[in-house]
């Protein structure tokens, strides 16, 4: 009877030893039931939240850290590390090496000691057979940079290959999907307009698309605009041309000599969209809307400092209502403006701006971001692109320089004039600009974007 009781606790004893047998090889990754880490919980006086951080294993590849990463300039040189095992009777020891410390390892004496986390950490879990091992690579995941700083880099440079006097991007449905549609104007002279289109997604490979029915000369493809599906852009002589799908253009007829297109003022509950532009009627200037039935309807006379020409734009919604707004430009008698104005129905427009610390300039890019009001740039009155940014949280009555943690990078240029759009994975795009007043067009695609707002996966 005593030699059958031997047997039986000889065959647990080989049983449990059986649980983690396994390669010899401590630097191959084997899933042993019993050499598992199950659970970790790090933490540290000084770090609030630590220790309800989720902390995931990954057995098959032995790696084990934070999904979501610790706040920017935290520091985890010595955090205490919890471990639980699936099944910690088998388990003999655990070594530690802390990538911090060139050849340190030590054997962890308690599941709760102090460790330099401030790099990769190797864990080897040692069996009691004193063959089995299983390895991890442990890291506590931080924010390499400023969740409110703004990360530039030049994503194209050229777009496409040829020298450009002017351009105009924006976004546009073509066969089905949306793309970035750019109106250029070459540098050879007596070269006509051409049209390329790239995935917004990827706006790094361009590819020509035909063009017809455009002057030879004479646009104003800052002001191209899209309104009710089509797109339209006016020519220096008050013709308004308009294309259904963005490459087949025809002149219009029976509309008022149309100076400027200032922008398309959205449709609500409470407005219907229409076209704002200013147009020539007895010798004067005045606003004028287009609606969707294809109406003009005139309005006021312009004020003496309002825009005609290379003014900023962008379009808003405040209580229920959809507004346009333009900053800067040139007005009538060709004086460089800093002025910021608004309108809900392109026919009556009201200044905005109760403090404007922007110089006069044309070309400054404007858009919403960050639910914010941007204006970018633009050329002062040296004829020198600028490259300071503004912002507003007021709809454009009071105006701000960024903190530093937004601005440009030194590389930037100085620029006025690009195209600027904001994609659905919110980058600030910034397409071309002029560098100084008669310069070829910068040919670039800059994208910018607050790493907060990196989209989660």
């Amino acid at each position: 009877m005593k030699n059958k009781f031997v047997l039986f606790i000889a065959g647990c004893f080989a049983w449990l030893l059986s649980s983690c047998l396994g390669s010899n090889d401590i630097g191959e990754v084997e899933i042993a039931k019993n050499c598992q880490i199950q659970s970790v919980v790090m933490s540290h006086d000084s770090i609030e939240g630590l220790d309800t951080v989720k902390f995931t294993i990954d057995q098959l590849a032995g790696r084990i850290f934070n999904m979501d990463s610790l706040p920017y300039g935290t520091e985890v040189e010595k955090v205490y590390c919890s471990i639980t095992m699936a099944n910690s009777v088998a388990i003999s020891g655990i070594e530690v090496t802390p990538s911090a410390y060139a050849d340190s390892t030590y054997s962890l004496s308690s599941f709760s000691d102090s460790i330099d986390f401030s790099a990769p950490v190797r864990f080897v879990v040692h069996a009691y057979d004193g063959v089995t091992t299983k390895v991890y690579t442990a890291q506590i995941n931080v924010h390499q940079v400023i969740p409110d700083s703004m990360v530039w880099s030049l994503y194209a440079d050229p777009m496409i290959g040829l020298t450009v006097k002017e351009q105009r991007v924006i976004p546009y449905t073509y066969e089905g999907t949306e793309r970035y549609f750019m109106y250029v104007k070459p540098a050879d002279s007596g070269s006509a307009y051409q049209l390329y289109q790239a995935s917004v997604d990827e706006p790094g490979d361009w590819s020509q698309l035909p063009l017809t029915g455009l002057p030879a000369d004479g646009l104003s493809l800052s002001q191209l605009t899209e309104f009710g599906g089509a797109l339209y852009v006016a020519s220096s002589d008050g013709t308004l041309y308009r294309s259904a799908d963005g490459m087949n253009w025809v002149a219009m007829t029976d509309t008022p000599s149309v100076r400027t297109i200032l922008g398309r003022v959205g449709e609500s509950s409470r407005q219907e969209e229409v076209l704002a532009t200013i147009a020539e009627r007895d010798g004067s200037l005045l606003f004028y809307a287009l609606d969707g039935a294809m109406t003009w309807t005139a309005g006021e006379e312009i004020p003496a400092d309002f825009p005609v020409s290379g003014f900023g734009s962008l379009r808003y919604t405040s209580m229920y209502h959809e507004y346009l707004q333009v900053a800067g430009g040139r007005s009538a008698d060709n004086t460089l403006r800093n002025g910021v104005w608004s309108t809900r129905d392109g026919r009556s427009w009201a200044t905005m701006a109760a403090h404007i610390p922007f110089t006069p300039r044309e070309g400054a890019m404007m858009a919403i971001y960050d639910n914010r009001f941007f204006l970018i740039g633009g050329i002062d009155s040296s004829g020198k692109g600028q490259k300071d940014m503004y912002s507003s949280f007021d709809h454009g009555v009071t105006w701000a320089l960024v903190d530093s943690m937004e601005i440009l990078p030194p590389e930037f240029a100085g620029r006025g004039f690009s195209s600027i759009y904001v994609d659905e994975a919110n980058r600030v795009n910034l397409f071309g600009g002029r560098s100084s007043s008669g310069a070829n067009d910068l040919n670039q695609l800059w994208r910018g974007r607050i790493y907060r707002l990196v989209p989660k996966e």
